[in-house]
């Protein structure tokens, strides 16, 4: 097939409910694929709205405001609507701490993005990647480190976005813009090798073309290979993850003797329905061991960001609470409000919710603080430690952040874990009170 066969086959199978919206750089790869998008449409092949977009990274001077003028005069020519902004990516990457190259992509898809939302005539981003592209891509991953998935390289489709040309070579895009006396801007970042990607494609694919001349077509077959093994992986794990997990909660039980191939992709599914991204090898690893093992309670941490099992069930949080130290003085008719957001009241009339405590264990000099190393309660005649008592009873870790210990001295007489010292439990006919009440 001809560029312009595979460019429709490749439209064909996304099966477009709508207009696209081509990313537009103006280099030889999306001005061939705008040329081809309106050459449909002027030929009745493509029906819907085409719009183009370009970012303006405000990374080389007059040469990107020539690419922007460029494109906006190539999309007047064709007589398309055309999206334009200017983002100064330099700035952007010092704020967000990214990398130039990343800081840069970062900010074209959310640009992107921001039109497809608005316009309800378009339906997808369309991106001229090619062969070479997703070569890069593969090599890049592998020398990073990747799954299965990494190697399966640049999708054709992910979401939003459709790639028409990827099983197009760079040549075969040359030769078609010379066909057609397409005029072109060129980067001239794209030859400094001091970007990764650039010194794959100037460094390392030409080795590659010397040694076996059809190296595209063997890592495309390779990379489609690779995506339909891992499109079963994904399917037979997503299965899985509906027997699994509920409201965002795994069942580790249920989960334990699956295969790490399941495991880690139902773990990976979990983190990305909580709102996180990027999850690390050595953290779905270190999930997995724990879980195959029968743990049942456990916290890991990353990145800002916690992996809680409690009795067998896990799930994510972005901060894993933590119990503030605090100790405050509190006299019978007054109230304390905790770090945690609780507010405790003593008074000797009884509300909703308030719980007894005999007012003669009651000394002059009450407090209200946090745990301590070493704390104990004495209980039906016995001393136990408050570390012990908490482990028994499986406190969450919500629940743990928001525990009080109200102490007369330097006794604990009450604990909301609960828990009341024998000292000031009130029985029955006893009408020596003074009532705690707490509210969240």
């Amino acid at each position: 097939m001809d560029i312009k066969e595979k460019f429709l086959s490749a439209v064909k199978g996304f099966s477009l409910p709508g207009g696209v919206l081509i990313a537009l750089s103006g280099g030889a790869d999306s001005v061939c694929l705008l040329d081809l998008f309106v050459t449909a449409k002027n030929e009745g092949l493509f029906q819907s709205k085409i719009a183009a977009a370009h970012l303006n990274h405000c990374l080389r001077g007059s040469e990107a405001d020539r690419d922007e003028e460029f494109c906006k005069k190539l999309c007047e020519n064709y007589g398309i609507e055309f999206h334009f902004t200017q983002v100064d990516v330099n700035a952007l990457a010092e704020k967000s701490g990214k990398g130039v190259e990343e800081a840069a992509r970062s900010a074209r898809y959310e640009f992107l993005q921001s039109i497809l939302d608005k316009d309800s005539e378009l339906s997808c981003i369309a991106t001229a990647h090619n062969k070479g592209d997703m070569c890069e891509t593969m090599l890049l991953n592998l020398a990073r480190g990747t799954s299965i998935d990494g190697l399966c390289s640049i999708p054709k489709r992910r979401g939003d976005i459709i790639r028409p040309l990827l099983g197009v070579s760079r040549s075969e895009i040359l030769a078609y813009n010379n066909d057609k006396g397409l005029r072109f801007v060129t980067d001239s970042t794209n030859l400094d090798a001091k970007y990764s990607r650039n010194r794959v494609r100037l460094n390392v694919l030409p080795e590659f073309k010397a040694l076996y001349d059809g190296y595209e077509e063997n890592f495309e077959r390779t990379a489609r290979l690779l995506r339909r093994d891992a499109d079963y992986l994904s399917s037979e794990a997503d299965r899985l993850y509906e027997l699994t997990v509920e409201n965002g909660v795994l069942y580790t039980k249920k989960a334990q003797n699956f295969h790490l191939s399941m495991l880690s992709r139902i773990i990976k599914n979990l983190y990305n329905y909580h709102g996180f991204k990027d999850i690390s090898e050595a953290y779905i690893d270190a999930l997995c061991q724990k879980i195959q093992c029968g743990s049942e309670n456990f916290t890991l941490s990353m990145h800002g960001c916690s992996a809680v099992c409690e009795r067998g069930l896990l799930t994510f949080a972005k901060e894993l609470p933590k119990a503030a130290d605090f100790c405050f003085d509190i006299k019978v008719g007054e109230s304390v409000t905790l770090p945690s957001g609780l507010t405790v009241f003593l008074s000797l009339e009884k509300s909703d919710g308030a719980y007894p405590l005999k007012a003669s264990a009651l000394g002059e000099k009450l407090t209200l603080r946090s745990r301590r190393d070493g704390d104990t309660v004495t209980v039906f005649k016995k001393t136990h430690k408050i570390k012990r008592i908490i482990s028994d009873k499986k406190l969450s870790a919500m629940e743990k952040a928001k525990l009080f210990f109200l102490c007369s001295g330097e006794e604990i007489i009450y604990s909301n874990i609960p828990v009341t010292a024998d000292k000031a439990f009130v029985r029955k006919g006893e009408n020596d009170c003074i009532f705690i009440t707490v509210k969240d």
